[in-house]
Formats: structure tokens, sequence, C-alpha cells
């Protein structure tokens, strides 16, 4: 890891005195802003888009907490990488990262479902569905608060001050790219790429500083209700999702693919919990038998080619359930 007298140096030569502060016991995600039009420059760098469960650590005096981005604890699920945390020789920090399960070496969220929701998982589910965690920021080292000092030193200082075997990886990324680098990404069969403002400071909001490149069209949306099956279908047809709009829930159409038989039995279950007998959605309450309700409490991940004209979802896909976001926080990514 860094020496003391490097860590000093770098925080001197980028924004002044060293800054000592306290380890803070939360701090909000810097979150990547959604843009349609792609474009590659100097200042900027390049990395991998994951597509997994979003991790802040926070290691100090023996003890280490690992929260999902809506401040969940989630130590419980992923056994595995607290205890390659805790081995770190690092007595205090606070870094960033994305949790994976790989699939033919690509990210799949799909498969992570598996252990998303296991507390305690056996031995058998560490096995058959090993996880990985990809760090690529750190906020915070053994006293010092890093969250403005520009990127790249952020990310030399994370590099040098972990100690990246097993399941901890170091997010690799690139200060070159164009569109030809783009399209071997999609090619790839990656989720897309995260630019991000090489200079920029960590921001524990949504920002501009921080892009997404999307390969295909994925997003968060809330459960409102649900459609009876047709034919040889058991549990239900489709769900009906939405996402909130200045606090009112408008909806984005129904989703009846991408649904195993397990998956059909646990949310029809998980349904009948939640029944209400109205509409949560502030656009769509169509009066017929089919349409069944739920409350709005659930998000699921999906899927799909674009929005239409009318802002519907077209052939949109069900991947899993997140529980690392609040559905207030859902809205359409613009």
């Amino acid at each position: 890891m860094p020496a003391r007298e490097e860590l000093e140096e770098i925080v001197e030569r980028t924004g002044g005195e060293p800054k000592k502060t306290p380890q803070p016991s939360w701090m909000q995600p810097m979150l990547a802003t959604l843009l349609k039009e792609r474009f590659y420059g100097a200042g900027w760098i390049y990395e991998r888009k994951l597509d997994g469960e979003r991790c802040l650590t926070y290691k100090k005096a023996g003890s280490l907490m690992m929260y999902s981005r809506n401040r969940k604890l989630i130590n419980h699920s992923y056994p595995e990488l607290v205890e390659a945390l805790q081995k770190q020789p690092v007595p205090e920090f606070v870094i960033d990262g994305e949790i994976v399960a790989l699939r033919k070496g690509q990210t799949s969220f799909e498969l992570l479902q598996n252990r998303m929701h296991v507390l305690n998982p056996n031995k058998t589910l560490l096995e058959r569905v090993p996880v990985y965690y990809y760090i690529f920021d750190i906020m915070h080292l053994n006293g010092y608060e890093l969250v403005r000092l520009p990127l790249l030193y952020r990310k030399k200082i994370l590099k040098d001050a972990l100690d990246f075997k097993g399941r901890l990886r170091y997010l690799a990324h690139t200060g070159t790219a164009d569109e030809e680098y783009f399209q071997w990404v999609c090619g790839e069969g990656w989720e897309g790429l995260i630019a991000k403002r090489s200079d920029s400071i960590y921001r524990a909001k949504r920002s501009t500083d921080w892009l997404k490149f999307k390969c295909i069209n994925e997003e968060e949306f809330v459960i409102g209700g649900y459609t009876d099956p047709q034919k040889s279908r058991t549990g239900f047809g489709s769900i009906l999702v939405g996402y909130y709009d200045a606090g009112k829930l408008k909806y984005a159409g129904k989703i009846g693919t991408g649904f195993n038989e397990r998956t059909l039995k646990s949310l029809c279950e998980t349904f009948r919990r939640m029944s209400r007998p109205q509409s949560p959605f502030i656009d769509f309450d169509p009066n017929k038998r089919e349409f069944h309700w739920v409350e709005p409490k659930l998000v699921a991940q999906v899927s799909f080619t674009e929005w239409t004209s009318d802002g519907k979802l077209r052939h949109p896909s069900f991947m899993g359930l997140r529980d690392d976001k609040k559905p207030a926080e859902v809205v359409r990514e613009t």
C-alpha cells in the first residue's frame, strides 16, 4: 500500500494540505448518468459496465461492513468476500465496487440472483455460484478522506492499497476508446462502458462526471400488478410494471418472458401476500377480471429493446428482483 509520505504528497499535490477525517459510517454511492449519444475524448477514462450488485465496504478497527447502494447490510450473503476483505493488511478503508457472478466470462445478473437473496449460503451454493468483487474506487484510507482527489489518483491509491487476488479484482480502465472499441465491447457480451471524467472528485449522488454507454437497454421497474396465466402457464401470465414520475407511479407495460417455473411459483405466492384492490398506477386501471394489483414494493430488473413513442417498453424480459434499491427511487432513465 502507499507509504504515508507518498499519500500525503499525492493529497498535497492535488488538493492542498492532507485532510485527515474520521471514517464515515455511510455515504451515498456516486451514480452514473445514462447518455444515449456516445463520445470519446481526452480527459476521460472508460471502464467495463458490470451487471451485478453495487457494494460499498467499510473496514475499521476489525469491523467490516458491506452495504448495498440503499445501505442494506449484505455480509451474510457473501461470506467468502467478507473473509477476503478481512485478510487485507490495510486497517481502515472505504471502497466502492460491484459484486458479480460470471457465466462464460460475462457478468450475469440472472446467475447472481441465486446468491443475492440467500443469507448464509451453504457450501454447495458457494461452489456452484462463486462471486467476485470488482473494486473501482476508494473514498477513505487510514484516516485520510480521498473523495476530493482526482479519480486517477484515487485509482492509483486503490491499486496500491489492496491485494487483488482470488475473489477481489481491480476494475481496469482505458484512457483511449472510440466507436470501434465500443462495438467490440458489445460483441464480447459486455453490458457497456462507464465513462468517467479522469479528474472528477467522488460525489455522493448521480453525476454527469460518470456516464453510462449501454450495449443493451436494461433498467429497474416497480411491479404493480399481474395478469392471469394463459394456456399451460402456471402462477401468472405477465407482470405489470412502472416507474415513478413526480412521486406518482406511471405504467410502463407488461412483461411475460424471462420467468422459470420456480420464479413463477415464488412470485405468485409473494403477490398474494401483497394484494390490493386498486391499481397503484396513476394512468392504468383497466376494469378487467384478469388484472390483479399488488402493493408497489418489489423492484424488477428488466431488459428491453427500446421505449415506444407512447412511453411503453418494447420486447421487455424479466431478469430478476432487486432489493438494493427502494421502489420510490425507480425513475425512468433519460
